[in-house]
């Protein structure tokens, strides 16, 4: 027996989103984030400018997902815009960014039990994989930790929304008490020199070093997307407060990115803070707060960086799983994607590929993070521009579709969405740009542009021998049965 609508509440439809966004960067990236930036001003107002750039994108999806509360999110939106080509598009470029992150999370969560448990990656390593040595108590780990993510959602959406609200709150927890001590001890002075290209990144000033946080911000905000996949599965809530919680859940997660740039830019001489090994927030308590306090910081602030990585590691696991049934309904991809489990109603096949992805994190090493990090950035950069097209056209297609939260602006929001995410994107595919994804993860994003390419005609007579109303009626069979 499928599990019941309603799984979701408001507040779990925010912790879902929310920890989905917020995650570990806050802990275990952050000297990275300044680096890149050329400190913590231009990093935090390139934090605070991508914030304000993907609002408008936020409002797009706060009008469709409660207009299309189905599986998919951007393939429904496309489907039902554009047609089947679009909605592959976008449901191809989003698996990307889904796909990279289920691994990037199990990677850096090996890591950084590593710092709790020095067995992990002590010894003999049994490979080196860019320039990362790989140890197998890490993998072991890893396999384990990953199994109770499956676990979780394998039983059902109610299951994965209590463990996804239990964690968020203790990384919520965390993530305040780290910005309360860390203003405690904050200077202004420990900000200068504002800017300085600590990375040799290709920008020469503040205002560079601001566009380059532009590359990896969309990887770190990704996580507002997932509320609109468990639209489905939150037939109790008003519509309207689906739309809220997009936007809501994006800005809170803004807000404390920037939060946490300036208190710890501020709390020591930042070119310091950026020397720091991860994760660097637990290890700069200890020496802010010599004793018992700093001891005690630490592991709040260690707790808080696992829950948020897990927070993001089941946050997208239960929406990479959804994107999968609903391309698997849309016959875009092969019907095992489209089946549920029938005791738990969960997507059979997502559940099962998004397990494979999340079992091979492990046996990668963190030289692979930052090409993960763009290249995800990317894909959702790509599947959000086509979801603010999808928003325009339906409004011009479709006037009286039921639209429980109306985007403020009309046509002219969806429009800069649209144009806010190209410029994300140009920013990242040119190399003269501050923002150039670089080789690595360029040569995988035209690798998987390819492979979507080689895809999408192999399975041309399979989509083909199903009538369209037939597909139509399967995707959008939540919304029918509503």
């Amino acid at each position: 027996m499928a599990e019941k609508k309603g799984s979701f509440n408001v507040v779990d439809l925010f912790m879902l989103g929310f920890g989905a966004i917020v995650g570990v960067g806050w802990s275990v990236t952050l000297n990275n984030w300044m680096g890149t930036g050329g400190g913590p001003g231009p990093a935090a107002i390139g934090y605070a400018i991508a914030t304000l750039g993907l609002i408008p994108v936020a409002f797009v999806y706060a009008e469709l997902a409660p207009a299309i509360p189905v599986a998919g999110g951007a393939v429904a939106y496309s489907y039902k815009a554009f047609g089947d080509k679009m909605a592959f598009v976008a449901g191809w470029f989003l698996a990307m960014g889904y796909i990279s992150i289920i691994p990037w999370e199990a990677i850096f969560i090996c890591d950084i039990m590593a710092y709790i448990l020095p067995f992990l990656k002590s010894g003999n390593p049994i490979y080196t994989l860019a320039g990362t040595d790989i140890f197998l108590p890490a993998i072991i780990m890893g396999l384990v930790l990953g199994i109770i993510i499956i676990t979780v959602n394998w039983r059902g959406a109610g299951s994965a929304a209590k463990f996804q609200t239990g964690v968020t709150l203790l990384l919520l927890t965390g993530a305040a008490l780290a910005v309360i001590f860390l203003f405690v001890k904050a200077s202004p002075e420990n900000l200068q020199p504002f800017y300085d290209n600590y990375k040799n990144k290709p920008h020469s000033s503040a205002i560079g070093g601001a566009m380059s946080i532009f590359a990896i911000a969309p990887f770190y905000f990704s996580g507002f997307d997932t509320i609109a996949q468990g639209a489905e599965d939150a037939g109790g809530v008003n519509p309207k407060n689906i739309g809220r919680v997009i936007v809501g859940a994006l800005t809170c997660a803004g807000a404390l990115y920037c939060l946490m740039l300036i208190s710890s830019g501020m709390c020591m001489p930042w070119q310091d803070f950026v020397q720091y090994q991860a994760p660097v927030v637990s290890t700069v308590m200890t020496d802010l707060y010599p004793g018992a306090l700093g001891v005690a910081l630490y592991w709040i602030t260690m707790v808080a960086a696992l829950t948020g990585l897990l927070s993001t590691w089941n946050g997208f696991y239960v929406a990479g799983s959804r994107l999968l049934m609903g391309l698997g309904r849309a016959a875009l991809i092969p019907a095992f994607f489209a089946k549920q489990h029938p005791k738990y109603g969960t997507p059979w096949g997502g559940n099962i590929f998004c397990g494979i992805m999340l079992f091979v994190g492990p046996f990668l090493g963190i030289g692979l993070i930052d090409p993960l990090t763009v290249v995800g950035s990317t894909g959702f950069v790509i599947s959000w521009g086509l979801s603010a097209l999808c928003a325009y056209k339906l409004r011009n297609s479709d006037p009286d579709m039921n639209r429980p939260y109306r985007m403020p602006g009309g046509k002219g929001m969806a429009i800069l969405a649209a144009v806010l995410c190209a410029f994300f994107l140009v920013n990242m595919l040119i190399p003269a740009l501050p923002g150039w994804m670089g080789k690595t993860a360029f040569i995988i994003f035209l690798c998987w542009a390819v492979l979507g390419l080689i895809f999408w005609f192999a399975t041309a007579k399979y989509r083909n021998s199903i009538p369209m109303e037939e597909r139509t009626k399967d995707l959008f069979q939540a919304v029918i049965k509503g």
